[in-house]
């Protein structure tokens, strides 16, 4: 029997949707566009950050309290679905494209549960990881957002609250493993794990409000984990490539590849070798580009 948790004999239902609305920026995705993307888990986060002070004549307890600014972020988790939402366009607009002032593009995100929906306002992409397994199944897709406003708490101050339209879930099919190719460059291949971060700060001003100002972009860096069987007669060098799905509707990830480290030489239980290199072009371009397949 499910129990009722929200009172009033209201019963949660399954999570649902989740929608990116992208507000700004210089990525090649339109401003406006809503990409709704298939939900396994979502991860926000929206603390106060409340201060408790002890005051000089406090005894043992505290005195006082201090609201601190607000610090939203969010993370989800889902697969790859190169038939609708994964693109090219997506991966650049997210976390690879920069304006003149270095910064990546600005998103909203709707963490819809049909029960009480929340709006994650102003979001900046901090995480983005691709995992696959040769042993079959999805590819997971996680993606780490920091936000001027968590829980549909933005007030209209530096910008209009998002409004997201009504839409359909997400249709398409999962891309698998058998859509999944390495260019010839890799063999034996157990898995690998793409992972980009780039550091996204929140820009605070003792203005007496609540919320950050805004969020500035860092530097791009990034990790490729390889695991292969020990007799492998191909591994990545100074570059990888990595195609997702197929031609009209896949991504290619090509990336320069640097600091070679084998992580765990042998592992006796499944005969392999883990790989890891760090994502790193000498020439001082980009160590990564993403293109349609």
């Amino acid at each position: 029997m499910s129990v009722d948790l929200y009172g009033g004999g209201v019963v949660k239902p399954y999570l649902g949707r989740v929608v990116l609305k992208k507000l700004a920026g210089a990525g090649p995705v339109a401003t406006g566009t809503q990409i709704v993307a298939p939900h396994a888990a979502a991860r926000p986060r929206n603390p106060s950050n409340t201060v408790y002070l002890t005051g000089i004549n406090s005894a043992g307890y505290p005195s006082g309290s201090v609201a601190g600014k607000r610090t939203p972020s969010c993370v989800i988790t889902t697969v790859v679905k190169t038939s609708s939402f994964f693109s090219a366009n997506l991966v650049n607009s997210l976390i690879l494209a920069v304006d003149g002032g270095g910064n990546t593009d600005v998103w909203s995100i709707l963490l819809d549960d049909l029960y009480q929906p929340a709006i994650y306002d102003g979001a900046k992409c901090v995480l983005f990881r691709l995992q696959q397994s040769a042993r079959g199944g999805a590819m997971n897709l996680t993606l780490g957002f920091n936000a001027m406003y968590g829980d549909s708490e933005n007030p209209g101050t530096l910008f209009t609250p998002t409004v997201f339209s009504s839409g359909a879930g997400d249709p398409g099919q999962v891309t698998d493993v058998t859509k999944v190719s390495l260019a010839g460059e890799a063999d034996l291949v157990q898995g690998f794990t793409l992972e980009l971060r780039r550091p996204q700060s929140w820009v605070n001003y003792d203005d007496g409000g609540l919320f950050p100002a805004g969020i500035s972009s860092g530097v791009l860096t990034g990790t490729l984990t390889l695991t292969q069987g020990v007799k492998f007669s191909a591994t990545w060098g100074s570059s990888a490539a990595i195609n997702i799905g197929q031609t009209g509707a896949g991504v290619s990830i090509s990336a320069a590849l640097s600091g070679i480290q084998d992580v765990r030489e042998f592992q006796q239980d499944s005969r392999t070798v883990v790989r890891s290199f760090q994502l790193f072009n000498p020439s001082g371009a980009a160590p990564i580009s993403v293109s349609a397949l």
